[in-house]
């Protein structure tokens, strides 16, 4: 699978886009602020319809543009397909092949993209938000069908928050609460065991990643953290939960039980890595986790994904810095690599470099 074509217009600092990129390695170097990270957020938004910076799309939008409209031409197994997504404040539209995908879980499966930021090298530290957000961008490259799910769960999750924000002045809170715990449990329970899938199936191949990183046979693994109601995948006991905390959630506003509140445990020589492991140590468990993700989503959908590498060499020492451009440059894929300096990109062949200077991308050799 591979990008053959990208435009954007209006998209953040970007000048007006129309870029070939190489079929391998793609480097995108400047320095901080000139739209590189906006560039991997185009390539992002057109393969998942998210933004991996922003809840709101229209954050992506140029300022006092009145909409940004982005374009890719993706070929996978010979058959080219067109990607358009134009983004307009509270609204999106969303063309694949030139039509409506109706329903729109038909634009998701063959445009797929693995992200790796440096923000995700602090995740094992992190909040259990920042892992929950890092667990479901792999999640929404396995299972593309997972996006809507969320959207729905979410949609319902509001919906029970504002009634317990504003239970004193509304009547029917009881009953409305009622509807919406009917509504929420299910879904709560297929996104748990959906994350709770995708861990078993990332786990073998994240512990053979971190050992092939470290060589230090130091066990390594995943750990899925929710609710026992949520982890028994009972519909009635999920209800019955939020029936249980419902006073708690009117004092606080908010839905304490559901799949918001699970968090993922990197375990690190039996013990939880956050408080055992080294800075470095805990480093190699997040590029363990990226090269698993890779591997997965290749085994999965029958070709390797797109790789977004967004300044993470210069935040990796010597060793695991070698090692990720080793394992990319015997991996036959697309990547786009952003880098405040060239020489951070350990790559000799197959390269095509380019400079980013106030939202203009310009390259400056040809493919080696």
């Amino acid at each position: 699978m591979r990008i053959v074509a990208l435009a954007a217009d209006g998209a953040r600092n970007l000048v007006p886009l129309q870029l070939a990129p190489g079929p391998r390695f793609n480097v995108f170097s400047g320095d901080n602020g000139q739209g590189k990270t906006n560039l991997l957020e185009v390539v992002y938004v057109l393969s998942t319809l998210r933004s991996f910076r922003t809840n709101r799309l229209a954050d992506a939008i140029q300022r006092e543009a009145p909409r940004a409209t982005l374009r890719a031409r993706v070929v996978k197994s010979d058959l080219e397909r067109r990607y358009q997504v134009v983004v307009e404040p509270g609204h999106k539209s969303v063309t694949l092949d030139g039509k409506t995908p109706r329903p729109l879980a038909r634009y998701f499966g063959a445009f797929n993209v693995v992200l790796f930021a440096p923000e995700d090298l602090q995740v094992a530290r992190g909040s259990p938000a920042d892992r929950r957000r890092f667990l479901d961008r792999t999640v929404f490259g396995w299972r593309p069908v997972y996006l809507e799910l969320a959207q729905s769960y979410e949609k319902v999750l509001r919906s029970r928050n504002a009634v317990l924000r504003n239970a004193a002045g509304e009547r029917r809170a009881p009953d409305l609460l009622a509807v919406y715990d009917a509504q929420l449990a299910p879904l709560a329970i297929e996104i748990s065991s959906t994350r709770r899938a995708l861990l078993a199936e990332l786990a073998p191949r994240f512990a053979a990643a971190f050992e092939a990183i470290t060589r230090s046979g130091i066990p390594v693994a995943l750990r899925h953290v929710t609710a026992p109601e949520l982890a028994a995948g009972d519909v009635d006991a999920v209800v019955a939960g939020l029936v249980r905390d419902r006073a708690r959630d009117l004092a606080r506003g908010a839905t304490s039980l559901g799949p918001h509140r699970d968090d993922v445990g990197f375990r690190f020589a039996e013990a939880e890595a956050a408080t055992f492991a080294s800075q470095g140590q805990l480093r190699a468990l997040v590029l363990a986790w990226k090269t698993a993700e890779l591997d997965l989503l290749h085994d999965t959908h029958g070709d390797p994904p797109i790789l977004l590498l967004d300044d993470v060499s210069s935040e990796l020492d010597e060793s695991r810095n070698m090692y990720l451009f080793e394992h990319l440059a015997c991996r036959h894929l697309q990547c786009f690599i952003t880098t405040t300096h060239a020489r951070h990109v350990r790559l000799a062949e197959d390269r095509v470099d380019y400079v980013v200077r106030d939202g203009l991308i310009s390259p400056v050799n040809q493919p080696r």
